[in-house]
């Protein structure tokens, strides 16, 4: 066996284990991964798979658009900090069509190292807010859970590692992984599958991102049609559809941010709204936010959109253009907080210009394509998650948001050859 391939192939189970932590952890991983990879590099890609490898070539002429919207920048400094949050967008790709037979192979034990990942970082979560709640009083150790569990309980308290959105996003669509092995696999061990299911379930709730809540439930939903699809059991489907929706409703009325979600509609916030216990916000200011800010912010980004529409106001000037506009449009706090877009669609049109968002949107036109055509379940899910989270979210921005954007879309592409033999990377 050839040592180079064989060391590929560990710093790629590492990679894909670390993308629910520190995302400096997984940069450094990328670049030692890249440096050993670039020796093995053979440009063929799967050409049986015209949309897999369409899709591939796209991601690396997205990341080539945002880099040419340098030129378009006055700010090149902060520009080239800007597109390292695109780096995946072009190493990634590259890799995958030169070891594209290698990753196909082996998706089912990379989807498993990744959801090993999730699993290891919600834990590691939940005992440092497990610790965190124990604190002591007057000589006497207390133990008070809102102090490690604020949930109504701080939006970003519990999320330790990645920015909050991006961590439950790497868990739903963990839980999705353990919802198609559950559905198309025949795990062995299926209680395993399930407590992990719960663990997921569980962190979500905890972290409160309300766009990752309902792209939760959209999946469970979706997988108990799946389920009466595909075994045509009436009864068992209605019992998982009372099971969802009566998981829904706690979600509802037990989740802060979820609850009052249609209440925010003002910035300013009552003393009703601070809950304290022993001296201790449990119902903190931070989690109520007014949403109709998003919509303030996006009609700002749609003039931006229509001022740069063709060649976009570059990467290296859009969040100081933005914020100029957020204070000459009146949105104080947007402007005072440096608020990005919090819309992937809008902020990657005004960035790099009709030419990039386009090459967005054929990617994910490209995947749906290929999820409806191989009635691929995980990739549905996959693109269900990230298309709801860069409705609400500038992702991208991020680098290991991009990460998981680029890694989840490709392994879900693979997904759809569920008899594939599982060897180890060689």
């Amino acid at each position: 066996m050839n040592r180079r391939y064989s060391f590929f192939a560990v710093l790629t189970f590492l990679l894909i284990f670390s993308m629910s932590f520190y995302q400096s952890c997984s940069m450094a991983v990328m670049l030692a991964w890249t440096i050993v990879g670039v020796f093995g590099i053979n440009l063929v890609g799967d050409k049986n798979d015209k949309i897999l490898f369409a899709t591939e070539v796209c991601m690396l002429l997205f990341f080539a658009v945002n880099a040419l919207s340098l030129f378009f920048s006055f700010d090149k400094i902060e520009g080239l900090r800007n597109l390292q949050s695109f780096l995946p967008f072009a190493i990634v790709p590259i890799m995958a069509l030169s070891y594209s037979n290698n990753l196909k192979d082996n998706y089912i034990q990379l989807l498993k190292i990744f959801v090993l990942g999730v699993l290891a970082s919600s834990a590691i979560c939940l005992l440092a807010a497990l610790v965190r709640s124990f604190h002591i009083v007057d000589g006497s150790l207390i133990f008070n859970p809102y102090i490690g569990f604020r949930n109504q309980f701080v939006y970003t308290h519990l999320s330790i590692f990645l920015y909050t959105n991006t961590f439950a996003m790497c868990i739903v669509f963990a839980a999705a992984v353990l919802v198609w092995a559950l559905l198309f696999r025949k795990p062995h061990r299926k209680w395993l599958l399930y407590s992990g299911l719960a663990l997921c379930i569980l962190m979500i709730f905890l972290l409160s991102s309300r766009t990752n809540v309902y792209a939760l439930f959209a999946v469970l939903y979706i997988s108990v049609l799946v389920f009466y699809l595909r075994f045509r059991k009436l009864v068992h489907s209605v019992a998982l559809l009372v099971a969802v929706t009566g998981l829904f409703w706690v979600f509802q009325t037990c989740n802060y941010r979820v609850l009052n979600l249609s209440k925010q509609v003002t910035s300013y916030i009552t003393e009703e709204d601070i809950v304290m216990d022993n001296g201790y916000v449990i119902q903190h200011p931070q989690a109520i936010e007014n949403v109709n800010i998003r919509f303030q912010m996006w009609e700002t980004g749609a003039k931006l959109l229509h001022r740069y529409w063709l060649t976009g106001c570059g990467i290296g000037d859009y969040k100081g253009v933005l914020r100029s506009e957020y204070q000459f449009d009146g949105i104080d706090e947007a402007y005072q907080k440096g608020y990005d877009q919090h819309n992937q669609y809008i902020e990657t049109f005004a960035t790099a210009g009709v030419l990039g968002g386009f090459m967005l949107l054929i990617i994910m036109l490209l995947s749906l394509i290929s999820a409806w055509r191989n009635r691929n379940y995980l990739l549905f899910c996959c693109l269900l998650i990230v298309a709801l989270n860069m409705m609400l979210e500038s992702m991208l921005n991020r680098f290991s948001a991009s990460m998981f954007f680029v890694v989840a879309l490709l392994l879900s592409m693979y997904a759809k050859h569920p008899d594939l033999p599982t060897e180890q990377l060689a």
